[in-house]
């Protein structure tokens, strides 16, 4: 898959989600190239923000869109790595905040002190 194909797949997701794909064309595609990257090199498409610990239970949640990108986009304006956007941050209603905090990081400290 090229990262044009993987685009218009994320197209199709932001359309049944109600999100936006970030307005900056060039860190989309940079995000969408870590995308495949990772699904070459893992099976799956994980955030390329994010580290894969090679735990199911944890790496399934960073599967992009991550199970944390809904509410950061509702609370924030964006999801972590910033792929997606709410409506509000693409029309340029609110401002993209340029960091916004990694809710998967406190599972993976847990998880890695764990063990």
């Amino acid at each position: 898959m090229s990262p044009e194909e993987y685009v218009q797949m994320a197209e199709r997701v932001v359309q049944r989600k109600g999100w936006k794909l970030n307005p900056d064309e060039e860190l989309v595609l940079e995000l969408v190239k870590g995308l495949l990257e990772n699904r070459r090199r893992y099976g799956k498409s994980y955030c390329p923000c994010r580290v894969v610990v090679g735990n199911e239970e944890i790496d399934r949640k960073i599967i992009c869109p991550c199970v944390y990108a809904g509410q950061d986009i509702s609370w924030h304006g964006r999801c972590f790595c910033g792929l997606y956007v709410s409506q509000e941050v693409y029309s340029g209603a609110e401002e993209m905040p340029a960091v916004i905090p990694d809710r998967h990081a406190e599972e993976l400290l847990k998880f890695l002190a764990d063990k």
